[in-house]
């Protein structure tokens, strides 16, 4: 399992197409259902800051850059961004249900 953070500032003026975007492809992305993809965007609370967490399954390619609307959202990611964005790969630690490999279901007696 590969797991991935990215923080993305984009201008104050962008924020509200930024989100707007943000559903559309989340909205596609849904309509595919990309195998072995989780996948969430949050912004952090009266900024103008993204935080992006993108995990995919080991031996899984990632199936956005097949997707028309990803490609659109990142052409349009350009006119929105304040500066480059901060990408960090995580090791999972531990997790409650957000990250799908790192627990086995229990079993049924």
């Amino acid at each position: 399992m590969s797991v991935m953070m990215v923080r993305q500032k984009v201008k104050d003026g962008s924020v509200d197409e930024a989100e707007a975007a943000v559903r559309d492809l989340f909205t596609a992305i849904d309509r595919v259902r990309p195998e072995g993809l989780r996948y969430a965007s949050t912004r952090v609370a009266g900024s103008s800051t993204f935080v992006i967490l993108v995990e995919l399954v080991d031996g899984i390619e990632d199936q956005r850059t097949a997707m028309p609307e990803y490609a659109r959202f990142q052409d349009q990611l350009k006119h929105w961004l304040d500066g480059p964005p901060v990408i960090e790969h995580l090791d999972v630690v531990g997790s409650y249900e957000l990250f799908g490999a790192e627990r086995e279901a229990p079993a049924v007696p």
